[in-house]
């Protein structure tokens, strides 16, 4: 019995060994010739790929970089920009229908581009670190593949000020005195700049010319004397607060008149200008008087001849 258990058993290994063998499939080596094609033909399939990636970076950057300029399409719009700060960056804004993106340039170089939003709008902020002043112009773009540029728009002119006014070019005229319960404060400073006249919580605003001449009138007095700081704000927003202050004594029972104003126009420095239209008043009054009084003596000495 057990050598029959035995026979059954090798039977068994044997037909297991024989299906395992004939499932291991064994190839034979190619042939030289064969290989090297494939090798070929594999080699060719990386090169294209390589010329396809190279491509596309080429074209990509044609794309973003070198669009053709079309003499025949409208700039954009410029709307708004900056046209004075003191601060760190200037901001254009505008329309730019039918475009896809707006090319910024800052004195003729490119200096960045932005997108154009679903409403034609654009907007672009640019960096900037030195004082000066700055010519800003855009050009519209659109296409694909091939991208058209617009000419450039009209120049406009950004102005970066970042220094204050000069005290030593502020000249303040005042009197010192008044029995009125306002004066008017003159001068000149910086074209176009904002005088502020502040005490306190109170403050009166005047607003520079062209030629630097300013006029605030209204200044309110308190009894006795009153003590004014004075701010100039230049149209960048620099700001400087002067030296020097504004000192008016307010007397309402004092001999002194007229709005404490110092002005070679307007005289009004000691109470002239009100004693200027006394006198002329009461000299208008007696030359009035000195005529009728004339009149009615010729008219009596013409009836007495008769």
């Amino acid at each position: 019995m057990a050598k029959k258990k035995d026979t059954k058993s090798s039977a068994s290994k044997y037909t297991e060994s024989e299906s395992m063998k004939s499932k291991v499939e064994i190839k034979q080596p190619l042939p030289p010739n064969q290989e090297r094609i494939s090798r070929l033909v594999g080699s060719l399939f990386i090169g294209l790929g390589v010329l396809l990636v190279a491509f596309g970076i080429f074209s990509y950057i044609k794309y973003r970089e070198e669009p053709l300029l079309d003499p025949e399409l409208e700039a954009p719009v410029l709307e708004d920009f900056t046209s004075i700060t003191n601060g760190e960056s200037i901001t254009v804004k505008g329309m730019a229908k039918g475009y896809d993106d707006v090319f910024v340039y800052v004195n003729d170089e490119k200096v960045g581009e932005t997108k154009v939003d679903d409403e034609s709008k654009y907007s672009f902020k640019y960096e900037i670190e030195e004082e000066g002043e700055y010519t800003i112009t855009v050009a519209g773009v659109k296409g694909f593949p091939n991208r058209y540029i617009s000419p450039k728009s009209e120049s406009v002119l950004s102005i970066i000020d970042r220094t204050a006014p000069s005290k030593d070019t502020v000249l303040l005229k005042y009197g010192e005195e008044t029995n009125k319960d306002t004066f008017i404060l003159v001068g000149t400073t910086e074209a176009e700049a904002t005088i502020e006249v502040k005490r306190g919580t109170e403050s009166f605003d005047g607003l520079a010319d062209k030629k630097g001449e300013f006029r605030i009138e209204g200044i309110a007095l308190d009894e006795g004397k009153n003590v004014f700081s004075i701010y100039i704000k230049d149209l960048a927003g620099n700001q400087v607060l002067l030296d020097e202050k504004v000192r008016v004594t307010y007397s309402p029972t004092g001999s002194v008149n007229g709005d404490a104003v110092v002005d070679d126009n307007i005289p009004q420095a000691a109470g002239t200008f009100d004693e200027l239209i006394g006198n002329n008043l009461m000299m208008l009054f007696g030359l009035i008087a000195l005529g009728a009084f004339l009149s009615s003596s010729a008219v009596m000495y013409l009836k007495n001849r008769r």
